[in-house]
């Protein structure tokens, strides 16, 4: 039997509408992280398809937003990693 080493989580998306707004909130859990994304739209709410565009608009934003979190989050980290002393420069560049 082949032993699966895939890595899931999953983004929660609500959604609340007003007469002319959208406000997604897209929420992902990662390790030790909570990230939280948030995306608006405002169109005119006259006919359903409107709606429906403002969701999903809205949805793309708060997606965007959560993914530049993310990238943001994984640079710190990296440049954290790059920074941290080598041994070498511990033990005063003696092998």
């Amino acid at each position: 039997m082949e032993h699966d080493d895939t890595k899931h989580t999953a983004v929660l998306i609500a959604i609340d509408e007003d007469a002319d707004r959208t406000r997604a909130t897209a929420r992902l859990s990662w390790r030790d992280t909570t990230l939280l994304g948030v995306g608006t739209a405002r169109m005119d709410a006259a006919d359903e398809h409107t709606v429906e565009l403002r969701d999903e608009l809205a949805v793309a934003r708060a997606l965007s937003n959560l993914a530049n979190q993310l990238f943001a989050t994984s640079m710190s980290e990296i440049e954290t990693v790059d920074r941290r002393p080598t041994l070498t420069a511990l033990m005063g560049g003696r092998r």
